[in-house]
């Protein structure tokens, strides 16, 4: 039984209720049918993103090597479909899921019935359909009297034209187009440009009136990024590397190609590698640019400054003579020569050929400490360089004073301290420039898409180590090196003297050397700067290229050496580089001999001491 108070509090609420679904469905059905259904209704601010800027070598005539084209991303919200009524100017009935989905997938070049599945998925909103640059599939998914249910997005598809090659310089982006590696991330700034916006109104359907806009501002295209590397250069060092790698059965490896006076990056190669639209599912490994971002001892490759340090400061020349005994009571525990057996006494030029542990040991015992670390301080040892790759280490080199006596011997011979290969280049370019180090650079010029004046790499001059004296004196005794008698026999190259040498480094596992795992190297310059093409030439033929070369091995093979395995990876890419620079031969008597085979006969007695080896 219902009280006199309850029925009317009854009643009163389903008045209130009976009013307010009535106004709620006046309101509905007038936003449907209303006369001035094209007229707008609010104003909107929408963001134009810029252009990202392209990546070119160093010529630039070649074409981008990186660059990005505006699309359209198309994207699925089967919400919106399923409430949206479609009607086309003239058309009676409104267009059903299905034709609307048939016309989706046929614009798009997509399958219907994927596209029909995934419009019923309705728990599922903004599905990913496509993304396409063709202007008349934009204009009728965007007409909302043909389409419905398909969110457009403005975006941009990044091209690398090289595919893998160059991908440790150039880089990567993100799905959010912000780099992420390499150039794209050193200058992301430079390369994202300025976005743009317009302010306009929409209509009652959600669709912008573009002949009612109220501002806009165009974006400004973002800076054009170009390197010092030379495409052609970078694709023989990434195949000689490549090859090397299988024919020598090493994991990884990495090279670099420096000119001589510039230190201008004219190649950079590092395996494995990946694919920069793939980079968020590369590796750890394959994104690490070993050329930069790895440490390593660099073994005999550093005996060279030790050699520096001693004729710079006077203490030797290069005909000074050392005793070959290892059991001599004026050095503290000297390192080994393996097997080698030497003459009694050898010279500080002989010790680079045939890379005596010993003299050189005892070389860095004499310098001292405190004067050796300065000389591989001036090297840039110790320091980054500079160059404008992310992600680079500066190597570790102790301070002298925590030298204990053992290291006063290891460190010359490169043992004890850690190096990057890029700081191992540019102590060769020093030495290649008569004594002067300049910063290395992969990027020449910075071009803004506004007129203003490009931003140009500066060369900088890093250090002077060493005199110009010095500098030949060294590159004199190097020639030996890639000679019969020196350890880098497959380094030659005809017509062309090459002051290089070679580095056998021992791996550090579980805080031990291992005997069987190693990192091969050898860094030449070519031609060496210290030879006359003729007799009547004043000066010699200058120094053109410092090419660098590391094999890292993680099994035990017969081509551990660098003499064995870098040094025919260099003498491929610098044959080629020489070839396509037009360096003219510095010794072009060789060339003038009818001995076509020679090259195949140094490889084939390397290979036949290589095989004594492994047995």
């Amino acid at each position: 039984m219902m009280f006199k108070g309850e029925y009317a509090r009854f009643w009163w609420a389903v008045a209130v209720l009976s009013l307010f679904a009535a106004y709620s469905s006046q309101k509905l059905v007038r936003s449907h049918f209303r006369s001035d259904a094209d007229e707008p209704r609010y104003e909107f601010k929408r963001v134009i993103p810029s252009c990202r800027g392209s990546i070119f070598a160093a010529s630039g005539s070649g074409g981008p090597l990186v660059m990005s084209i505006p699309c359209w991303e198309y994207r699925l919200d089967p919400v919106a479909l399923t409430n949206a009524v479609v009607r086309p100017r003239g058309e009676k009935l409104p267009r059903t899921r299905e034709a609307i989905c048939r016309t989706i997938a046929s614009l798009l070049s997509l399958d219907y019935g994927k596209v029909l599945k995934m419009s019923e998925n309705t728990s599922n909103r903004f599905q990913f359909l496509a993304q396409s640059t063709d202007t008349a599939a934009h204009d009728i998914l965007d007409n909302r009297r043909l389409v419905a249910g398909v969110a457009i997005l403005d975006r941009q598809i990044r091209q690398y034209f090289n595919n893998r090659g160059l991908c440790h310089v150039i880089g990567a982006i993100n799905k959010e187009g912000v780099g992420s590696a390499g150039i794209e991330l050193r200058y992301d700034r430079d390369l994202s440009g300025v976005p743009g916006y317009v302010r306009g109104y929409r209509d009652a359907r959600g669709a912008e009136m573009r002949d009612r806009e109220i501002e806009r501002v165009e974006p400004k295209k973002g800076a054009d990024i170009y390197l010092t590397i030379d495409s052609h250069l970078q694709y023989e060092a990434e195949t000689a590397l490549a090859d090397g790698l299988r024919q020598y059965e090493a994991a990884s490896g990495w090279c670099v190609i420096l000119d001589a006076r510039t230190a201008d990056v004219l190649a950079m190669a590092s395996l494995p590698n990946y694919h920069p639209l793939m980079f968020g599912r590369a590796s750890e490994d394959a994104k690490l640019n070993r050329v930069t971002s790895i440490t390593y001892e660099p073994g005999s490759v550093m005996k060279v400054i030790t050699a520096c340090a001693g004729l710079e400061s006077g203490l030797v020349g290069p005909d000074s003579l050392y005793s070959t005994r290892r059991d001599d009571d004026r050095y503290y525990r000297l390192p080994g020569d393996g097997s080698h057996v030497w003459e009694p006494r050898m010279t500080v030029r002989d010790a680079i050929v045939h890379s005596s542990n010993i003299v050189i040991g005892k070389l860095g015992f004499d310098l001292g400490p405190e004067q050796l670390w300065g000389f591989m301080k001036e090297f840039g040892f110790g320091a980054k360089t500079g160059v404008e790759i992310p992600g680079e280490e500066a190597g570790i080199l102790p301070f002298w004073k925590r030298w204990d006596k053992v290291k006063w011997s290891r460190a010359p011979i490169g043992q004890g301290v850690s190096v990057t290969a890029m700081q191992l280049a540019s102590a060769y370019q020093a030495i290649a420039n008569d004594g002067v180090r300049m910063k290395p650079h992969v990027v020449s010029k910075v071009v803004y898409s506004d007129g203003r004046e490009p931003r140009v790499s500066h060369r900088e001059i890093a250090a002077r180590p060493i005199s110009p004296a010095t500098s030949r004196k060294v590159r004199e005794m190097m020639l030996g090196v890639a000679s019969a008698s020196g350890t880098a026999r497959r380094a030659a190259i005809k017509g062309y003297s090459v002051a290089g040498k070679t580095g056998t480094a021992q791996k550090v596992v579980n805080g031990r050397y291992s005997d069987s795992l190693y990192r091969a190297t050898f860094c030449g310059i070519v031609p060496s700067g210290v030879v006359m093409r003729s007799e009547s030439d004043a000066d010699p033929a200058p120094a053109r290229i410092v090419v660098l070369v590391t094999l890292d091995f993680e099994k035990r093979t017969k081509f551990h050496q660098g003499g064995n395995s870098a040094a025919p990876i260099f003498r491929r890419i610098a044959k080629a580089a020489l070839r396509y620079l037009e360096v003219e031969p510095d010794r072009p008597d060789e060339l003038m001999d009818v001995d076509v085979g020679d090259e195949d006969e140094i490889d084939k007695i390397m290979d036949e001491r290589a095989s004594r080896l492994d047995g």
